[in-house]
């Protein structure tokens, strides 16, 4: 299920490149934002800005290397990281299904069992239809339908 192409196409090469570029890229820019613009990280700001840097240029060769590189090159990098990141990937797949299960679909099931979400316990009748409220006929009204 979780296995690592092998070989790769000059495709997937191309989109291994972009991501890499956009995800260090992000990395960095979100460090950046944290630590200088909004204050959330106490860090000195050049050892934070070195490390955005560090960020951006492994984001830039990673995408060099994928994008214009021979196809062996890119290849190898892009194995190499696959082979580094499955493993990871597997793992917090597992965590993240598993709170989701023990964690969050039992909340939601409480706040679904307390609460009424289909109406269902106003049902007086023989059916559960509800009439609908009558809405004016007007140009401004068929403008926004919802």
């Amino acid at each position: 299920m979780f296995t690592v192409n092998k070989n790769p196409t000059t495709d997937d090469l191309y989109k291994f490149a972009w991501s890499m570029l956009g995800g260090f890229g992000v990395m960095g820019l979100l460090l950046w934002l944290a630590s200088s613009v909004l204050g959330w990280i106490e860090i000195d700001p050049d050892r934070a800005r070195r490390i955005t840097f560090v960020l951006f240029a492994i984001g830039a060769v990673m995408f060099t290397v994928g994008r214009f590189a021979p196809h062996a090159a890119a290849r190898a990098l892009y194995v190499g990281w696959m082979s580094a990141v499955v493993p990871i990937g597997i793992v917090m797949s597992t965590i993240m299904l598993t709170v989701l299960f023990i964690v969050i679909l039992p909340i939601f099931s409480v706040i679904v069992r307390f609460g009424d979400p289909l109406r269902k316990k106003l049902n007086t009748g023989a059916s559960y239809w509800e009439d609908s409220k009558p809405y004016e006929h007007t140009i401004e009204r068929m403008r926004r339908p919802f």
